[in-house]
């Protein structure tokens, strides 16, 4: 996938992570790895553009899925707003609080490689 647009690459993120909770959610482990590579892709283009500031507005998403990965991808710049975002998933129970504290827990031990 060849991303060119800061714009598009948002766009992406939106529906790749909002596919990737879904899937999650009905156990299609298959659609969800196809939409993390979605996600890593518009991640890598993100970074080259040095923009991970254009995640900052996602954390106050509607969609679970939206938050968790730009919580997640937000953490190495804008660790306390990161942190903020994940433990407000883990308060709200389910499967993507799980992944929230895991998340946070691989962070906090220095084992997250973003």
């Amino acid at each position: 996938m060849k991303i060119k647009d800061l714009c598009v690459a948002l766009e992406l993120f939106q529906a790749a992570a909002n596919e990737h909770a879904k899937a999650t959610e009905e156990g299609d482990y298959i659609s969800a790895n196809r939409n993390y590579k979605k996600i890593a892709a518009v991640i890598t283009f993100i970074k080259a553009e040095n923009a991970l500031d254009s995640l900052l507005p996602y954390l106050n998403s509607k969609p679970v899925g939206v938050r968790i990965w730009a919580s997640t991808y937000i953490l190495p710049r804008y660790e306390k707003a990161g942190i903020k975002g994940l433990k407000e998933i883990v308060k709200s129970g389910g499967i993507h609080s799980l992944n929230a504290e895991m998340t946070l827990n691989e962070w906090k031990k220095g084992r997250l490689k973003l």
